[in-house]
């Protein structure tokens, strides 16, 4: 058996969902995790815990998680009594996580259905068999081999002129999508980075965290990879949470705050 495999062994693959407002895909998002479960085992000996983050959602959300953390033993839910924002409900699901003996690694994705779990085992292969190490694999979708299917132009140009911000002012090498909330982190990476910046380790509220715990990330010494995969917008149930332009914007700022203030 690989050797980093074998290290795996009595470790979990904990899995953060953050949900606001998800009562059409947290379910199906806890059950395609789930049939995967016995396959991560088999491959790179890690067991599984699904954490459902709820973020203050108005809709059933929360009813659905209590539903699922009640029918399936590796589902953990937790609730924020208000919508306190992307950002809060990673930090919250990435310190849950780190903090655990057993974590061998997290993984982050959204919780509408666009992103699927069946990428895991290229990302855990990337982490853990490729030869390359590293401390964080990012599901990419500018990587040869990667599509995207069903988003708006407008949504496009945007993630394009993020992507072209990012990696003119950040240039983290081995990174080319910064804003793509599908990763796997190492626990090791996760602990160096919180020793750096305690809770001050994602303090963006809004999409833009992700490029902003990246860049932490690379200063407090971690390692990139990225792998291809498939963006299915259109298999979206609700409404985007996302406002373009102010994201936009905020990408302008963060990338320059980033590079210049820490």
């Amino acid at each position: 058996m690989d050797k980093n495999v074998d290290k795996n062994s009595g470790k979990k693959l904990y899995v953060v969902l953050p949900a606001y407002n998800e009562e059409e895909n947290v379910e199906i998002m806890v059950k395609g995790w789930l049939h995967y479960k016995e396959r991560i085992f088999e491959r790179f000996r890690l067991g599984m815990e699904i954490v459902i983050v709820n973020d203050g959602s108005g809709d059933r959300t929360k009813e659905i998680g209590e539903k699922m953390e009640k029918c399936f033993p590796e589902c953990r839910l937790i609730n924020h009594s208000v919508n306190k924002g992307l950002g809060e409900a990673l930090k919250t699901g990435l310190f849950y996580a780190k903090e655990k003996e057993d974590c061998g690694c997290v993984c982050v994705m959204d919780c509408d259905n666009t992103q699927k779990p069946r990428y895991i085992g290229r990302m855990l292969y990337g982490m853990y068999k490729s030869g390359k190490d590293p401390d964080v694999v990012i599901a990419s979708r500018y990587c040869k081999g990667s599509e995207v299917f069903g988003v708006a132009g407008h949504r496009l140009l945007t993630s394009q002129g993020a992507r072209f911000v990012y990696q003119l002012i950040l240039g983290v090498p081995g990174v080319r999508d910064y804003t793509c909330g599908y990763r796997l982190y190492k626990r090791e990476a996760l602990l160096a980075a919180g020793e750096l910046y305690g809770e001050g380790l994602i303090e963006e509220s809004g999409f833009t965290c992700m490029a902003e715990l990246l860049y932490k990330l690379y200063r407090s010494g971690a390692s990139f990879m990225e792998v291809p995969f498939s963006l299915h917008y259109e298999d979206k149930k609700g409404t985007s949470k996302m406002k373009v332009l102010k994201t936009a914007l905020n990408s302008i700022k963060l990338a320059i705050n980033l590079r210049f203030s820490l």
